[in-house]
């Protein structure tokens, strides 16, 4: 699987690449959501998952996530934050997107999405 990772702490974006990476999947890493919508619109890159962080130095994870995931190219998304109030948590769920809470293992949540959205890989 491709992975988007959406993710400002340089340190626990690496930490997460590492994790992903070891389970056999390329990690995409972008700081701020303008480097994550130029590498969704890179045509030479496809994204199966993206997991983005609530808070990013140019806007709002969660807003970004449902905005990719409505996105015609069936991206999975998932938002992983400390920082989810009850308000992001109730939007996160109208538009049936997943979260997790800081700290998870990234490595766990791409096999918990991929083990719910692509079955048969």
């Amino acid at each position: 699987m491709n992975v988007l990772l959406l993710e400002d702490e340089l340190e626990l974006s690496a930490v997460a690449c590492e994790q992903i990476e070891g389970r056999g999947h390329k990690v995409f890493s972008a700081l701020d959501i303008a480097q994550a919508k130029a590498i969704l619109n890179d045509d030479n890159v496809h994204i199966d998952i993206m997991i983005a962080d609530q808070q990013v130095p140019d806007g709002n994870g969660s807003e970004f996530a449902i905005e990719t995931k409505d996105m015609p190219d069936g991206i999975k998304v998932v938002v992983v934050s400390g920082m989810l109030n009850s308000e992001d948590i109730q939007q996160l769920k109208a538009h049936q997107v997943d979260y997790y809470n800081k700290p998870s293992l990234y490595s766990e949540i791409v096999e918990d999405l991929v083990k719910k959205h692509f079955p048969n890989s």
